[in-house]
């Protein structure tokens, strides 16, 4: 009888110790999927690698994030959306859609004249610090961090040392501001795509765009001169996560996250930044003249810009937006350290 009664004690144990293992809370270790446009191997990839990294060992191994690399989940496009929507848990891309982020697309042309990643990220840092507007329209997910590209540079297979050079080329815009800033300054604006660009200069339709110098490198693109004078930059390199996502994940885990964000923006930042450097390594060596515009010349085309940027933030002071202070806030701060 004692025998009996010590197994039935020692079964109910058992079974108790189980149901203890399978009722352990699911967000004390998770999966998360991460889509993002970067090359798998380019240096923005790595960047990312290296953060899911530091998330996982910060977590001591309970929160895996499985990066999609080359937009293999999400077309950069519409990562935004996607990660809105839940198709991926995380996502990095830029702000392609002007839908709900009219601020946001227009601030990029701001950055008009900035150096590089480093400094445009620390404008965009301290946009978002003042101007809730800005942080309004990123409010349906997660941000884990923004911050901007290099600069747009005048990519040509001719020189442009002044403005008059510009005339007659038809160069490669992504937006429409930046088209009618090339108008102004003297070039004829084409709208199409970077691959586009690489088939029109290959058959002469055009003499080359506006392009981040990264692009120069990943693109391989056939120019010979780029004229370092920063057109725009974009300031809404992101990578946010989906709130349900976020909302599910323990407070533990959280925290992880949320402590490895200064250290996964600043690589972020940095990345661009190499990647910028690493391309114009590749030019010299393919032969590129890199010119930069006297001060003289680079403060009217400055002038230029400015004057395009103001006629456009006036048009969204219209809707309501802060757009010409933000603007004026920019120009305040762009020298300052």
């Amino acid at each position: 009888m004692k025998r009996k009664l010590v197994s039935t004690w020692v079964a109910v144990v058992f079974i108790a110790g189980l149901m203890a293992v399978t009722l352990v809370p699911a967000a004390s270790a998770a999966e998360l999927t991460l889509s993002h446009m970067a090359p798998a191997g380019s240096i923005l990839d790595k960047q990312l690698s290296a953060w899911a990294e530091k998330v996982k060992k910060d977590s001591n191994g309970k929160l895996n994030i499985r990066l999609f690399p080359g937009a293999t989940l999400i077309n950069p496009v519409e990562t935004f959306s996607g990660v809105e929507k839940g198709i991926a848990d995380m996502g990095s891309s830029y702000r392609y859609s002007r839908a709900g982020a009219e601020l946001t697309g227009l601030i990029s042309m701001y950055l008009a004249g900035v150096p590089d990643s480093a400094t445009g990220s620390r404008i965009v840092a301290e946009i978002w610090k003042n101007f809730p507007e800005f942080r309004k329209e990123w409010e349906t997910v997660k941000v884990l961090w923004v911050n901007s590209s290099g600069p747009a540079v005048v990519a040509t297979t001719k020189p442009v040392r002044t403005m008059a050079d510009l005339k007659g080329l038809e160069l490669r815009v992504p937006v429409p501001e930046a088209a009618d800033a090339l108008k102004l300054l003297g070039g004829t604006p084409v709208s199409m795509t970077s691959a586009d660009m690489v088939i029109g200069m290959k058959k002469g339709t055009v003499h080359g765009g506006l392009v981040f110098k990264e692009a120069i490198e990943s693109f391989k693109l056939p120019v010979k001169y780029v004229t370092e004078f920063g057109m725009y930059q974009s300031c809404n390199w992101f990578l946010v996560m989906n709130l349900n996502s976020w909302n599910k994940l323990s407070p533990d885990l959280q925290k992880v996250i949320e402590d490895s964000l200064a250290w996964g923006r600043n690589e972020s930042i940095k990345a661009f930044d190499a990647a910028d450097a690493s391309a114009v390594e590749y030019g010299k060596k393919e032969g590129m003249e890199f010119i930069k515009l006297s001060a003289e010349e680079n403060a009217k085309w400055f002038e230029i810009v400015d004057g395009n940027n103001r006629k456009h933030a006036a048009a969204l002071d219209a809707k309501g937006y802060p757009a010409t202070k933000v603007l004026e806030f920019v120009n305040k701060i762009r020298g300052q350290k």
